[in-house]
């Protein structure tokens, strides 16, 4: 996989713009699955070849004929001595197992794409394209739908959780791109958790429970995926089975981390629930974190007053002071931006607003501001 995402990648560093860029990058994740049919294909193939010609003495190039008449089941080479129609037996079961296999795998990744990419698409007409946190509460704001917010988000905190669950499961799907390049699941879930960051840092009445449950839950996918998409392995850590399920030796201390709550009891399982998931994290994956520093958010509070007076003009509630909001906001943010930006640099996403640098210079898309377009409609 990583040479075919090495290869798109160098192609792609030849475009200029983000559109060339996505398009080059759009076929990395289809090449790969159908990468990983050949790769086992190729794989049982040589392999079977050489134990025809371990036992027969027969060429390589011949023994490679046989196996391969055998893996496809096309028959028109086979075996002349006990030993080698044993292992013709074997390969002519394995061929139709793996593509057999791969028949039923080839849906559950589809199946998963698309519910992955239906709530993309729909918040895109509120979020906006990219999809940007303060647009998504300021067009909410304008079309009088403020209470629909925590439906939103509610919706968004159980799509985060399916989302690391599916996509490390199906690692491949990291590398699948929407169906338009100005959408992405990672800006879409940074833009949500920005929503939900500055609804909690602006208002002080509303009903804030499934922000927080979608700031936690998003945060969580965001870490996971980040160490299953970049973090390096070293030694026995590089075979799956022992990397992912049995805890490391050098297993790190729980991570004293929480989001700002108006009491201490939310806080505090706030902190719990940020303990629990960094039980079995190993010190290696809390340095590529950046948990060994003070984590901060890199967006300057001139970005932040800008989206606030923005906001403001199309009537989100503010009743917080702003020194105080700013503060908040930051608190909030530092939990989830590192390993978000760390996705969207790796996977070169749409530069959406507030999305962190690419390995390319590019100029920021913004969304259209429904904003200005108010103020330039006909009467």
């Amino acid at each position: 996989m990583w040479i075919v995402w090495w290869v798109t990648r160098g192609i792609s560093a030849l475009r200029r713009s983000y559109r060339g860029r996505d398009q080059v990058l759009a076929w990395t994740g289809p090449i790969m699955i159908l990468m990983m049919l050949l790769a086992w294909l190729v794989g049982f193939l040589f392999g079977y070849a050489m134990l025809i010609y371990g036992i027969s003495g027969m060429e390589f190039g011949q023994a490679l004929r046989q196996s391969g008449s055998s893996l496809l089941t096309l028959g028109f080479a086979g075996g002349t001595t006990e030993d080698q129609t044993i292992i013709d037996f074997v390969a002519a079961t394995t061929g139709p197992i793996i593509i057999a296999m791969l028949i039923g795998y080839l849906p559950t990744i589809f199946q998963t794409y698309l519910e992955r990419e239906v709530l993309i698409t729909t918040i895109s007409t509120i979020g906006g394209e990219p999809t940007w946190g303060p647009e998504f509460l300021a067009r909410t704001s304008l079309a009088g739908a403020t209470d629909e917010t925590g439906r939103h988000f509610a919706e968004w905190a159980q799509w985060a959780a399916r989302l690391r669950l599916t996509h490390m499961t199906y690692p491949t799907l990291m590398y699948v791109r929407g169906s338009r390049a100005n959408r992405h699941y990672v800006v879409a879930l940074l833009a949500m958790l920005d929503a939900a960051a500055l609804k909690i840092s602006l208002t002080k009445s509303e009903e804030r429970h499934d922000a927080y449950r979608l700031l936690l839950q998003g945060s969580a996918a965001f870490e996971t995926l980040y160490l299953v998409l970049g973090a390096p392995k070293k030694g026995r850590h590089r075979i799956p089975i022992v990397g992912n399920y049995i805890p490391p030796k050098n297993q790190g201390p729980r991570i004293n981390s929480h989001l700002p709550a108006w009491n201490d009891d939310l806080r505090a399982v706030h902190a719990a629930s940020a303990a629990d998931s960094s039980f079995a994290m190993s010190r290696l994956h809390a340095l590529q974190l950046g948990m060994d520093r003070q984590r901060a958010s890199t967006l300057t509070r001139d970005q932040f007053d800008r989206a606030v007076a923005m906001m403001h003009e199309a009537g989100v509630q503010i009743d917080r002071d702003l020194d105080e909001a700013w503060a908040m906001f930051r608190d909030i943010r530092k939990e989830y931006e590192f390993p978000a930006y760390g996705m969207a640099l790796k996977l070169d996403v749409v530069p959406a607003p507030w999305s962190g640098p690419r390995f390319r210079r590019t100029e920021i898309i913004h969304p259209a501001s429904a904003v200005e377009m108010r103020q330039h409609l006909p009467e």
